[in-house]
């Protein structure tokens, strides 16, 4: 009895001694045993992150790759959308959001943070115009970024009674100096450090005062990641002391800040920067298009052979699919694929995948409503004769009703795909890098919202190569029933 009471003494010594089987290692263990830093940033938002050649910059980039290397690791940084940031890092996508996030009482109660600045919000309009206080936004058009202290600062300012005409929330920075370039606003609340890069970069605009007093931005860490947390402070105070971050903060917000560019006309700056960013936006476009296009239109024959099918328990698999997917938007679709799968069933798909999952399964419900209605359209009589020939009505499908309907699917299975080139636009709500994805980067970097006409132009080019495609397909048809 004794040595039996020994013997269960040790074991429960060794099992409080030594993680559970199973148990996820520490955030800083698991970081430091991969070497990569995961760090979030919404990449539209200079001088403190934005990308420039396809390459983030900015000081929140410089100051990740710091703290990154006081871990003794690399910082890997993962381009987000805003409104979506926060629900990365509590999915468990990245480890930290470092991308000037204000702190705020209803985020500290999501994660947890590391301050590391102060910042003002000021007022920038265009020259000639100016607003320098709060009064003084009464009738006018206010362009903010959606979900920031600038929008709820205006927000609250409506509510005192201060008659804005309107307030424009948009999803990045750059869409506000754009909306106030080109009349559409008439003034922007915004980080003062944003607005002096844009005021510094095109003399159009002009910081005319300060809105709100400085508030604390911070790194943004997942609560139960409590010795990340620990780990970042003590690197963040070691940059501070060391005069790392003094340096950094003269190189981004003094001298260096939005120098000047040369101005380029519109075909040189399109040759030198816009085209080669254009074409490799083209390229993730064209492999979203083809990709989701083959793999929807074989879910889809096979959801469509489903739908018509003698069996009951097959036709309601099949209704209920395509109920889902064409009465839910595919933006919504993305989304949750993206974020929810991760939290609800622990599947995580990168960015890619997830964009060419959520348009096949979006294209196929849409796919197989055009077989399901070119199979029907087939004189049933085809069908008969080929039982009346003793064929089954699997290999009947097969060998006679299936190679009919092919020259029939041509025309709308063609507008389908022109569809699906254009969906792919969506994705960019997820950082895949395609074509509307890189204008949206050139127009807000370089303020020139005008290069948007070449996106029109490369969307246009795929929807006439698939429709001249289907024209050479169709001719082959006939002269082959011929």
């Amino acid at each position: 009895m004794r040595s039996g009471l020994v013997t269960a003494c040790l074991l429960l010594a060794v099992l409080l001694a030594s993680p559970a089987a199973g148990q996820e290692p520490r955030a800083l263990e698991r970081i430091q045993s991969s070497g990569v830093l995961r760090v979030a940033i919404d990449a539209t938002y200079p001088p403190m992150e934005y990308l420039e050649n396809g390459q983030p910059v900015g000081f929140d980039v410089d100051l990740a790759r710091e703290l990154a290397r006081r871990l003794g690791v690399t910082a890997q940084f993962i381009v987000m959308d805003w409104d979506g940031i926060l629900a990365g890092l509590t999915s468990g996508r990245y480890d930290i959001i470092l991308s000037s996030m204000n702190i705020t009482p209803e985020r500290q109660q999501q994660v947890d943070f590391v301050e590391y600045a102060r910042m003002s919000q000021v007022f920038v309009t265009t020259r000639g115009q100016s607003v320098r206080t709060e009064e003084e936004l009464a009738g006018k058009r206010v362009a903010v970024q959606t979900n920031t202290t600038s929008q709820r600062w205006v927000e609250q300012r409506a509510a005192r009674g201060i008659a804005i005409r309107e307030l424009q929330a948009f999803p990045g920075a750059i869409e506000c100096f754009t909306a106030l370039k080109s009349g559409q606003a008439d003034v922007i609340v915004i980080d003062e450090p944003v607005g002096l890069f844009f005021s510094r970069r095109d003399d159009t605009f002009v910081v005319t005062g300060r809105a709100l007093e400085a508030e604390p931005i911070g790194i943004a860490i997942n609560k139960q990641d409590a010795d990340l947390t620990a780990a970042i402070a003590r690197a963040f105070e070691d940059i501070r002391r060391s005069g790392e971050l003094k340096r950094l903060s003269d190189h981004w917000f003094g001298g260096e800040l939005g120098q000047a560019q040369k101005p380029q006309g519109f075909w040189t700056f399109s040759r030198e920067v816009v085209l080669p960013r254009m074409l490799q936006g083209m390229g993730v476009t064209l492999q979203l298009t083809l990709g989701s296009g083959v793999l929807g239109l074989a879910l889809g024959l096979l959801v469509s052979l489903a739908r018509i099918s003698r069996r009951s328990a097959l036709r309601g698999v099949a209704t209920a699919y395509i109920t889902l997917f064409r009465g839910t938007p595919l933006l919504l679709q993305l989304l949750f694929i993206f974020f929810a799968l991760p939290l609800m069933v622990g599947v995580r798909l990168g960015p890619m995948a997830a964009g060419l999952t959520a348009l096949s399964l979006n294209a196929a419900a849409y796919i197989a409503e055009i077989f399901r209605a070119a199979i029907e359209s087939i004189d049933k009589g085809q069908m008969e004769a080929a039982r009346a020939l003793g064929m089954s009505h699997e290999l009947a499908m097969r060998r006679v009703i299936l190679p009919q309907t092919f020259r029939r699917l041509i025309p709308p299975l063609v507008n389908e795909m022109a569809a699906l080139s254009k969906d792919t636009s969506l994705v960019m709500v997820i950082a895949l890098p395609e074509l509307l994805y890189e204008t949206r980067q050139l127009a807000g970097t370089y303020l020139r919202p005008e290069v948007y006409a070449w996106a029109a132009i490369g969307y246009l080019l795929i929807v006439v190569a698939l429709s001249a495609l289907a024209q050479r397909l169709e001719r082959r048809l006939e002269a082959r029933g011929t």
